[in-house]
């Protein structure tokens, strides 16, 4: 999933009606469950219309998550964020689409009826989701509010697409901008323009920039190993929050080449503690697409992992929440692009 939205970000910031429709899809109803403390009931689609309207107008940076980068939009949209809904809603938009409407039907029933040994496996699937906000009897009360069990819908898909559609051969670069009535700054004729070829431009060369960097350091660790030194790699590189869990704000990792493979020294106090068969692992991603792990731990402060693998091969680096009960409850909640060995 991280992986595909990275590309469906990428083609999001480029205004693919693809990408648009998947992400609304995958986001839509966290970011209205979110915002809906905040606005008027009627004004829900709105407010999420317009959030991801914005976000096409400005787009998210190449290589940014685009959960929490969304979220932030949301926040500031709105004027307010609950962040527990959003979490809520994120999980249940991971439950199976086939039984999702059971599981609804379900939580928001007045007396609900015992579930049947499948619905009951997707339930404590659910539960085990969302097993950092709080004892099961407060999340199973927060799962009765509807608005946590909402769909988008392919309205709001063809809302956002409709509101960013530009005029066939309009150039809407330089159209003055006009206040509308939440004060922020919407195009005269009422078309919010996609990004102008000014910031197009840049990107390119900020991304060749970054790559010139990753250049510089292959060059320094090469020159460093013919004049003797040893071939050890050291750097550190930031974690960041995949939305998974909202509470997580990432950390950092120091990465350092031996000669039994490589080993990771892992900073992230924000990890919240997980017990009775929850944990986290570290996972490194292997440049043909392998996957192999690091090593498994309880809690995000001062740890130490080791993978038998060398720097040449390893690409990403990822901290997934696992379940000794439900071994594809796999989450990934934090991760960070390795340089290139």
């Amino acid at each position: 999933m991280i992986a595909a939205d990275t590309e469906l970000t990428r083609r999001f910031a480029d205004g693919d009606p693809e990408a648009v429709r998947a992400l609304t899809g995958r986001y839509g109803a966290a970011v209205g469950a979110a915002v809906a403390s905040s606005v008027a009931s009627d004004a829900i689609l709105d407010v999420v219309t317009d959030v991801f309207v914005r976000g096409l107008h400005d787009p998210p940076e190449p290589g940014s998550e685009f959960g929490p980068w969304l979220a932030g939009l949301a926040r500031e949209r709105a004027g307010g964020f609950d962040e527990r809904a959003w979490a809520l809603a994120m999980a249940v938009a991971a439950v199976d689409p086939a039984v999702r409407p059971a599981l609804r039907d379900h939580h928001l029933s007045e007396r609900p009826s015992p579930l049947d040994d499948d619905l009951a496996r997707h339930e404590l699937r659910l539960q085990r989701r969302l097993g950092h906000l709080g004892e099961a009897e407060e999340v199973v009360l927060e799962l009765a509010e509807p608005n946590v069990w909402n769909e988008p819908g392919p309205d709001l898909a063809a809302r956002v697409l409709a509101a960013t559609a530009e005029p066939v051969g309009a150039d809407t670069d330089d159209a003055p901008p006009t206040a509308d009535s939440t004060g922020h700054a919407t195009p005269s004729s009422g078309v919010v323009p996609r990004p102008g070829r000014i910031s197009r431009g840049l990107r390119p060369a900020l991304i060749g920039l970054g790559g010139a960097v990753i250049v510089l350091f292959v060059a320094i660790i090469g020159l460093s190993a013919a004049s003797g030194t040893p071939e050890t790699a050291n750097f550190t590189v930031e974690l960041t929050p995949t939305g998974a869990l909202v509470d997580v704000e990432g950390g950092e990792i120091t990465v350092t080449e031996r000669s039994a493979g490589i080993e990771i020294a892992l900073d992230a106090v924000t990890l919240p503690r997980r017990a009775g068969g929850l944990y986290y692992e570290g996972r490194v991603v292997l440049d043909d697409g392998r996957e192999i792990t690091a090593g498994t731990f309880a809690q995000g402060d001062d740890v130490t992992l080791w993978v038998g693998t060398s720097l040449t091969e390893a690409r990403v680096f990822r901290v997934v929440a696992g379940d000794l009960d439900d071994p594809g409850a796999a989450d990934v909640i934090l991760k960070a692009d390795l340089p290139a060995g």
